[in-house]
């Protein structure tokens, strides 16, 4: 596969993942508070270093501003990452990789806050390996275009985040999370207990999938349902948000959850190529 398929691909993804989370953070809301308001963590520190009253703490609505402001500063990175990634080339300014490994990084952190804010529930973080992990290696990318290692690295980011989405799908070990069932509803005559069931049909071919991925013979066609997969569930977020009103407000409030999601598809799409020029060089 020609080398500026590669990277327009991965470019791509991380832009569309950048970009979904700047609107997000400039716009809407982020997890901070799970940490930022966590009374057993914090709370010694506010009392006991500032002699504030956990109480009036959480209180102030300075406080709240304040740490929306934060969030909104977080969402100011993401637009300049996403900025960065259009610019950016193999011998571009070691600027361009700095802002891109602070967004990488922030990303993790964002994944850590869900994680915390879902109770600590492993697959949680582990469902976001995909939206921190393209960072990462479009950085390796631009600094070694090694196609076998690259191949490898996207599989473990495609394996993690799809077992994770089965084990939340299965619900088993965990609840099924009420927006899956709500997006299926919305966007299929069917109903809940057929949605239950098929959620959990999902969930068990997520799970096969993860390790039949590394599987030479079945790897391309696997790959090939996770592209069609990941980018049904990505468009699903505002596919089904359309479903309540047809409106630049909806778009508003849903289509950033399909834009960082975007890279479930892409990511499988490129695998797919890639393991198909491998097989036949």
């Amino acid at each position: 596969m020609h080398s500026k398929t590669t990277l327009l691909l991965l470019k791509t993804s991380t832009f569309l993942v950048f970009i979904g989370r700047a609107y997000q953070h400039l716009f809407w809301d982020a997890p901070f508070r799970s940490l930022l308001w966590d009374e057993q963590l914090l709370k010694p520190i506010v009392q006991g270093l500032f002699g504030v009253k956990w109480h009036s703490y959480v209180t102030d609505l300075v406080i709240d501003s304040s740490i929306q402001s934060i969030i909104q500063l977080h969402g100011i990175l993401y637009l300049l990452a996403a900025i960065a990634v259009v610019l950016i080339q193999p011998n571009s300014k070691r600027w361009m990789r700095i802002v891109l490994y602070l967004g990488g990084f922030n990303l993790v952190f964002l994944a850590f806050l869900l994680f915390k804010e879902k109770s600590y529930q492993i697959p949680q973080f582990f469902e976001h390996s995909l939206q921190f992990g393209v960072v990462f290696t479009l950085l390796y990318y631009l600094k070694r275009p090694n196609y076998s290692k690259l191949l490898f690295y996207l599989k473990v980011l495609i394996a993690l985040t799809f077992f994770s989405h089965g084990i939340y799908a299965l619900g088993v070990v965990y609840p099924i999370p009420s927006d899956f069932i709500t997006m299926m509803l919305n966007i299929t005559p069917l109903t809940e207990t057929f949605v239950i069931d098929l959620l959990f049909l999902i969930g068990v071919l997520d799970i096969l999938l993860a390790f039949l991925i590394f599987i030479p013979k079945l790897a391309k066609w696997v790959l090939l349902y996770a592209f069609v997969w990941g980018s049904i569930t990505a468009l699903a977020r505002i596919t089904s948000g359309l479903q309540y009103e047809i409106s630049l407000m909806i778009l508003h409030q849903y289509l950033f959850e399909s834009l960082y999601r975007i890279v479930h598809g892409l990511i499988p799409l490129l695998a797919f190529l890639l393991t198909r020029n491998l097989s036949s060089s």
